[in-house]
């Protein structure tokens, strides 16, 4: 099914605290074009990362992946697939509870089983399709970059709305969202 902007409500994201996991290519895009619109989103870091004054330069409070799943409502996973899992298992998973939603913006440690979420949390995904530097340019000349969108798990009733006004927040929905699974995307 194909989506666009008439088919999101972008104030069910801005309803939320949203934490990026990660600030390299998506991540970077991702969080400077949430907070644009309107969401409020904090960059969650390893102690002592390089990218801590980056994020802090972009205007974006930067957090501790100790605190990111405590604070907020959705957790974004944008680390690189491989550090995933330890982050998760370390970081995110003592935290992650009922009414929490866990995304991602590529299917793989969901489709392969390396990251097992809770059966309370809603497990969702928006994946651009295009490198985090052109999502980022893409949004800031008022257009979008189309993505894929998938539920891989749906505890609340709500998740493929929040998704969709996920992908709203970051543009994706300008250019057009489709709905696809986590082992098609992979």
């Amino acid at each position: 099914l194909f989506r666009s902007d008439r088919d999101a409500d972008v104030n069910l994201i801005k309803s939320k605290k949203v934490a990026v996991i990660g600030y390299g290519s998506q991540g970077h895009a991702h969080s400077l074009n949430l907070k644009e619109s309107g969401v409020e989103v904090q960059v969650a870091l390893r102690t002592g990362s390089k990218s801590q004054p980056k994020v802090e330069a972009a205007g974006l409070t930067v957090i501790s992946l100790d605190e990111a799943a405590t604070w907020a409502d959705v957790v974004m996973m944008l680390a690189p697939d491989t550090e995933q899992p330890a982050i998760y298992e370390q970081y995110i998973a003592p935290h992650m509870g009922k009414g929490k939603t866990l995304m991602f913006a590529h299917g793989f440690n969901i489709r392969y089983g390396t990251i097992k979420p809770p059966a309370d949390v809603d497990v969702s995904m928006v994946a651009p399709k295009a490198p985090g530097h052109r999502v980022r340019e893409i949004f800031a000349e008022g257009g979008g970059t189309p993505s894929l969108l998938a539920v891989h798990q749906d505890a609340s009733g709500k998740a493929k709305e929040l998704a969709l006004s996920y992908a709203y927040g970051i543009g994706g929905t300008r250019a057009g969202v489709l709905e696809t699974t986590f082992t098609e995307e992979t």
